[in-house]
């Protein structure tokens, strides 16, 4: 009788310790499964991410500390030569950095510069990230005034050996960027530099012709200075009349513009000369 009884409780400890295994890997299987209910919102959000586009890198942007009077030192000078400020800036400012860029058709020189100038927390949503290392950058930005700089002097005559030049500008500017060891790795093929003006930078166009170039048209850069394939062109900003119809640029987040034959002064008049046809 002893005997049996010693066999029913071995039996219910095997019956009890197989109901308990069962019970463990039941509940660690239920909480790696989704539930029915969950089902159908997980298989959604799978579905999304799958169809999803990857997430492009943004790109990373080293701007050169420049000296100031290749930035606001151009401003301050555009200011003097015209007696900025009401007629009362005849001479230079104690904090040229206070300055703001004279509105005119170049303004994207300006817009880059401030916007690489404003803290990363402001730049939500750009497709750049500003990096302070330039052995992090992509892309090595030269924030030069080249087209603010083309005018200080504009019709105006200006005294030899006084005044503001654009000319010891641009040779100052290669200068320093010939010195820099991130130009000469590559000899600027990295490097972005505003060139707007179709005049700016002509000086020294041969020796900053591997640097991207943001320009507003090809119309004075020879074949193996300016092409579509390196360089960036940047309307004019005056050129881009505000649409005024029921919807309003409010609600817009992409500006388009027209972006057809473009032919300078001096090509069309030479071309008129020789009896040919121009059409836009």
């Amino acid at each position: 009788m002893a005997r049996k009884s010693s066999v029913l409780q071995r039996a219910a400890i095997a019956v009890f310790s197989v109901i308990a295994i069962y019970a463990i890997l039941n509940a660690s299987v239920s909480r790696s499964l989704p539930s029915s209910s969950d089902l159908p919102r997980q298989l959604i959000r799978e579905e999304r991410e799958r169809e999803a586009p990857p997430i492009q890198p943004r790109v990373k942007v080293y701007m050169y500390d420049l000296p100031t009077r290749f930035t606001h030192g151009v401003i301050e000078q555009h200011a003097i030569v015209r007696g900025g400020g009401g007629g009362m800036m005849k001479r230079p400012t104690n904090d040229v950095t206070a300055l703001k860029y004279p509105g005119h058709q170049h303004m994207h020189e300006w817009y880059l510069f401030s916007d690489l100038n404003r803290p990363e927390s402001d730049r939500s949503g750009s497709p750049i990230t500003r990096v302070l290392d330039p052995a992090d950058a992509d892309l090595f930005f030269v924030p030069v005034f080249s087209s603010l700089s083309l005018i200080v002097n504009a019709g105006r005559p200006v005294e030899p050996g006084s005044g503001y030049s654009d000319e010891k500008m641009q040779e100052g500017l290669i200068d320093w960027l010939e010195r820099q060891v991130w130009w000469r790795r590559n000899g600027g093929r990295d490097h972005v530099i505003p060139a707007g003006d179709p005049n700016a930078l002509y000086r020294i166009l041969d020796r900053v012709k591997n640097a991207v170039l943001l320009v507003s048209d090809f119309g004075r850069l020879r074949p193996d200075q300016g092409s579509f394939v390196k360089d960036v062109v940047i309307p004019y900003s005056h050129r881009v009349n505000l649409f005024t119809g029921e919807i309003g640029v409010e609600s817009r987040n992409t500006l388009l513009f027209f972006m057809g034959n473009r032919y300078r002064k001096d090509v069309s008049f030479e071309s008129l000369d020789k009896g040919w046809n121009l059409r836009a």
